[in-house]
């Protein structure tokens, strides 16, 4: 499968910092944030310092509000905010290359942060592609309002190639979860879903071969690269990159991830390995030989790997009795966050860390760039399958454990 970037799954990345993006004003964008591509015909040098201006005019503003701005120049998360009592504005400052960016309108006072567990507040915010030179913004509201620079006219042209598609998808999970307790309709219904991504994937393909330049072309590469599930996919989009692009230290970086994911690819065998359970004995997995194994790649801040917690225990207690094992590998380097962790979610399975955080030998050893991740490997140690979320981790081992009894 190829790796889609509208596909729910979560992961935290390890090397979050320059290419990483988040704020707590506005308001329910994280989707669109991974949907979102910065796109750019042609390009000098991709750190060029450039210096941009946003101009901007909101109607209807009677009051004094308060418009903020957040946005990445180079290592650097750069938050602004300026005061309109008629809904004009102005902003300015430099960035290092063309990138996301998010303006929000809102009260004078600080907005108050979303809660996890809680609604999502409604906010008047949009994610934008900001670039050198002139940004205007016009409209009735920020959500609306026309954004336009040279980079946002080629990321609406590409949004507009792919909303059909973000429409039926959007449909078709309405229709899914109504049929949610037919098993039958569930697995067409997710069949279509895996249907729309790839066809979404192949405009995404189609503009990397066709733009190798462009900077859409770069960012699909690069949000995809610390999670590659299809290398041939990966690797077609890469090649097709600019020797610029590629040679680039962000370039380098995907190719490293690449040559990983090449050799962790369904149908390699798996590396093997030696770390301390929780009572500082060796666990090999060469121990496991004989068995389906879950490498399970995680860590006790991790957000994203908790929702798939419930998920592996109803893995685990199915099939436990029949030859199939768990052993997670922890990125935690303090022990007792670690083993609280472990008892905290119910572990039963087998748990190994060197507490060496990021660092982790095993990590390293397999490319991790993110987690939550997983390897399926079968008795003989050969990956079978990576990444199952959700139910599917119960689906492929109910395929594979009643075909091989």
């Amino acid at each position: 499968m190829k790796n889609n970037i509208n596909a729910p799954a979560m992961q935290c990345n390890k090397n979050a910092g320059a290419n990483s993006f988040s704020i707590t004003i506005p308001l329910a964008f994280c989707r669109h944030l991974l949907l979102a591509i910065v796109l750019l015909s042609s390009f000098t040098n991709i750190s060029a310092q450039q210096k941009f201006t946003i101009k901007g005019k909101i109607d209807g503003v009677t009051k004094e509000m308060r418009i903020r701005i957040a946005y990445n120049d180079g290592t650097k998360s750069v938050r602004d905010s300026v005061l309109t009592t008629d809904g004009n504005f102005i902003f300015q400052g430099t960035i290092d290359k063309p990138g996301k960016a998010n303006i929000a309108l809102g009260t004078v006072a600080p907005e108050p942060a979303n809660v996890i567990g809680q609604p999502i507040r409604a906010g008047d915010d949009q994610l934008f592609y900001l670039s050198g030179g002139i940004t205007t913004i016009k409209g009735k509201n920020i959500k609306s309002a026309i954004i336009d620079n040279p980079v946002q006219k080629e990321y609406i042209s590409l949004k507009q190639q792919l909303q059909p598609f973000e429409a039926m998808m959007e449909g078709n999970d309405k229709q899914a979860y109504l049929s949610r307790n037919n098993k039958d309709s569930v697995s067409i219904f997710r069949s279509k879903r895996m249907a729309l991504y790839r066809a979404m994937d192949n405009i995404r393909e189609n503009f990397v071969i066709t733009n190798p330049n462009s900077y859409v072309s770069f960012d699909l590469a690069l949000m995809q690269y610390h999670v590659i599930s299809d290398p041939v996919y990966f690797e077609t989009m890469f090649n097709a990159l600019s020797p610029d692009f590629r040679n680039s230290a962000d370039g380098k970086k995907m190719g490293e991830a690449l040559a990983y994911a090449k050799r962790f690819a369904i149908g390699q065998q798996a590396l093997e390995f030696t770390q301390n359970d929780t009572s500082d004995n060796p666990v090999s997995l060469a121990s496991l030989k004989g068995k389906y194994v879950l490498i399970d790649f995680w860590a006790s801040w991790c957000g994203p790997c908790r929702m798939e917690y419930p998920y592996l225990r109803k893995a685990y207690e199915q099939f436990k009795n029949k030859n199939f094992q768990i052993i997670g590998v922890s990125l935690d380097d303090k022990r007792d966050l670690w083993t609280n962790a472990i008892k905290s979610n119910n572990f039963t399975w087998l748990e190994v860390c060197d507490l060496k955080g990021h660092q982790n030998e095993v990590v390293k050893a397999y490319g991790i760039n993110a987690i939550p991740q997983s390897l399926l490997l079968d008795p003989q140690g050969f990956i079978i399958a990576k990444n199952l979320r959700g139910d599917d981790l119960v689906e492929k081992l109910s395929e594979i454990i009643k075909t091989t009894n």
